[in-house]
């Protein structure tokens, strides 16, 4: 087969998907911009989780070294009641045996600066919102904000859950809420008897907290609630309306809070969107959030963004025409990636189980999973 030359790809958005997708379509052959409309990044207070499956994708796209000097393996994770028993065990070490790589935690300003590290000087242009798009037989032209137009034989709309690309691909529609808020922060205090391999997830009535170990000693914590849509924190202020909320949950839940000050407390309401049929029209696709943006109980936003970065990559440098490379990425992609978006968003309704028996019920169900059961729901997951 005729391999594919594409000149120039442009990627809309510099997070994550984005920056993974330049540097698999750089050791591609491709000359790739991406352009990022936040001047400068910031260090928010968020961590993330790459299962196997990211940490394959990462390895095959040329990036073994990328996280072992950031992250932070991960060797056990349990499922806490409110009073902090053990309601079920993730068999971490059976896993990482299995997929030969262990869970890691990362800072997301962490491998944010990795991977423009990888991604090489001029590269990204920040502080550049795109606006649109046009295409033709010949190639796409991107609009920015700016009024200018950079053309390229390709566009990944890796623009996030709001994308301007996926509006104009698909129409213009509203994320779907969850039905439940967040708050995350992260804390270099380390409580008394912690483990910096075991996270934690605990489990109450329409609220979780979540502790996470992350490197050079810091704890990412985060924390949901049940909520309409919109419902802000009061005036007494964000750390004031958590430790009320978690007041009664196990030690060292509200020590994580007292520590954290009250601006890098983030809170943001829990969106996904609803699968498309498509993602892909002429020369331009989409990739990440802005292809299929999922709620965060999988812990597979960013791993599907890196799987997503991997197999575009091989179609583009296997195919050859663009229209052939995307529908080839898009057939290999799509079920999967939809799949764990609606399970992810239907696992976070269990979990937010709010009236008291139906918690009962959940906690004792998930306590008596053996971890063998528990391992083969894990097994499709991460098989990547």
């Amino acid at each position: 087969m005729q391999h594919l030359t594409v000149p120039r790809a442009l990627i809309a958005g510099g997070g994550i998907g984005g920056l993974v997708t330049a540097i698999a379509l750089q050791r591609a052959g491709l000359n790739v911009t991406v352009f990022e409309r936040v001047k400068e990044q910031q260090e928010v207070g968020a961590g993330l989780t790459l299962w196997a499956n990211a940490m394959q994708a990462l390895q095959k796209i040329g990036l073994p070294e990328l996280l072992p000097s950031i992250g932070q393996p991960l060797l056990r994770s349990c499922i806490l009641s409110w009073r902090g028993d053990i309601l079920s065990e993730t068999p971490m070490k059976a896993l990482a045996e299995r997929y030969d790589t262990p869970l890691m935690a990362v800072h997301r300003a962490d491998l944010l600066a990795a991977l423009l590290k990888a991604v090489g000087d001029h590269v990204v242009q920040s502080g550049v919102a795109c606006t649109g798009f046009r295409q033709d037989e010949a190639g796409v032209r991107l609009q920015l904000a700016s009024g200018e137009e950079v053309t390229g034989d390709l566009l990944v709309g890796a623009d996030g859950i709001h994308s301007s690309i996926r509006a104009q691909l698909f129409g213009v529609a509203r994320p779907r809420y969850a039905g439940y808020t967040a708050w995350r922060g992260v804390v270099s205090t380390t409580p008394e008897g912690w483990n910096e391999q075991v996270a934690t997830e605990t489990w109450g009535n329409g609220k979780r907290f979540g502790l996470v170990p992350l490197s050079q000693g810091r704890i990412y914590w985060f924390a949901t609630r049940n909520a309409p849509e919109g419902t802000p924190d009061p005036q007494a202020g964000r750390k004031e309306r958590l430790l009320k909320l978690f007041s009664t949950c196990h030690a060292p839940v509200t020590d994580m809070i007292e520590a954290t000050d009250e601006s890098a407390i983030l809170h943001n309401d829990i969106y996904d969107r609803p699968p498309l049929a498509h993602w892909s029209k002429g020369r331009v696709t989409l990739l990440g959030d802005a292809a299929h943006a999922m709620t965060p109980n999988l812990g597979q936003g960013a791993g599907q963004a890196i799987e997503d970065a991997l197999v575009l990559a091989t179609c583009l440098a296997t195919e050859s025409t663009v229209a052939s490379a995307l529908q080839a990425y898009e057939r290999q992609r799509l079920t999967r990636a939809n799949t764990i978006v609606q399970r992810s968003q239907r696992l976070g309704q269990v979990f937010q189980w709010e009236r008291p028996l139906a918690t009962w019920m959940r906690n004792t169900l998930f306590k008596m999973m053996p971890s063998q059961a528990l391992f083969k729901q894990l097994e499709w997951l991460l098989q990547g």
